[in-house]
């Protein structure tokens, strides 16, 4: 029986390999080598986590417990994803994302980094979504009638209307912005839609509870700040209309334009782009970004691609032990196929620490990494 109200989408399974032991709760378990061929139909995975059939061909450590912490990790935004990445309520999606929402940058205010929370910057009409519970039942009457202050249902049905699920999603309507890149960084080369790319594509916001205070929250994302294995199985996490969760690969390489791609692309690789184009146009820097690149190991990866379609900007591209390791916030059309381009989490903190100097953030999101 196929079940769609969000549509339903396959997930595809590929390799990694790691040892499971995530942020949320300890997992412990080696998992299972499969092939690159092996593929799991899975149908809205944050529903299936009792039934061990589906999940057949996934690891081990992708337990019911995994997926809840991985769907509490997740925020759903209008059109796009985001992932909680500290304790207290600091999240990180796409700067595609966020200007695709809001109309708060001004013109002379294109890039923006709060010092302390006190400056950061609320997001009026943005809402945060998490999906807090999952109820089944068998007739629609059953539905919730009322829910408390901060929470909203969404009723999906099976196709032949024996099975109902209700969505409950808590909902945050106290969102603030902490930092965000200059536009042109961000769109650095204009090259949307392909790989090799070397876009800074990131923006960190805050998520407040209803008393005006920092959520704090046990269900986020260790950070990261390595560079991805080439080959390592990574998941993507979001809600759009199509599918909730996809599972994904980092390729070595690829053919495109009669040479090979870079697993990762590096911030020396940005510098070699803004000197080969003469500085000029789409490959401009400003000389504090340029001096503030170059304070940096130029070997540290910008982006890179995965196997496979990202559903949504801004999703969380995590691997098995709960660590975030970047950002989705494009896909690139290829001859082998669709990649989605990702925004690397190394990338990011080692920005934040020279031409952002947001050491403080750069700090909370270092001290959440698992040791």
């Amino acid at each position: 029986m196929r079940y769609c109200s969000i549509p339903c989408r396959v997930v595809g399974a590929l390799l990694f390999g790691s040892v499971a032991a995530n942020a949320f709760a300890q997992v412990g378990q080696q998992s299972v080598p499969l092939s690159a061929d092996d593929n799991a139909e899975v149908e809205h995975v944050w529903r299936f986590a009792q039934e061990t059939e589906s999940r057949s061909s996934l690891p081990r450590a992708v337990d019911a417990n995994w997926i809840e912490n991985a769907r509490l990790g997740t925020l759903k935004l209008s059109g796009c994803a985001a992932a909680l990445v500290s304790a207290d309520g600091l999240a990180v999606t796409s700067a595609t994302c966020l200007r695709s929402l809001e109309n708060w940058i001004r013109p002379d205010d294109s890039v923006f980094v709060a010092g302390t929370l006190l400056e950061e910057r609320k997001l009026p009409g943005l809402t945060a979504r998490q999906l807090v519970e999952i109820r089944e039942f068998a007739r629609i009457e059953e539905a919730s009638e009322d829910l408390e202050t901060g929470f909203e249902a969404e009723l999906i049905a099976a196709d032949d209307s024996s099975t109902f699920w209700e969505y409950v999603w808590r909902t945050y309507g106290d969102v603030r912005l902490v930092v965000i890149p200059p536009a042109d960084v961000t769109d650095f080369g204009n090259e949307e839609g392909v790989y090799p790319r070397y876009a800074i594509d990131f923006a960190l916001f805050r998520v407040y509870d209803g008393q005006a205070l920092p959520l704090e929250t046990e269900s986020y994302f260790a950070w990261n700040d390595r560079s991805p294995y080439v080959r390592e199985r990574l998941f993507a996490t979001a809600f759009d209309a199509n599918t909730p969760f996809t599972v994904i690969t980092l390729s070595d390489t690829f053919s495109y334009n009669g040479t090979i791609s870079p697993p990762h692309t590096t911030l020396y690789g940005m510098l070699d782009q803004y000197y080969s184009h003469g500085a000029t146009g789409a490959w401009e820097l400003t000389e504090d970004w340029l001096s503030g690149i170059k304070e940096n190991d130029l070997a540290t990866a910008l982006n890179f691609s995965v196997v496979g379609e990202c559903a949504q900007t801004g999703a969380g591209l995590i691997n098995v032990d709960m660590e975030i390791l970047g950002i989705a916030f494009d896909n690139a059309n290829t001859e082998e196929g669709t990649r989605c381009v990702v925004m690397s989490t190394s990338g990011i903190l080692a920005l934040l620490r020279t031409v952002l100097k947001a050491q403080g953030v750069a700090d909370e999101l270092a001290e959440q990494a698992l040791p």
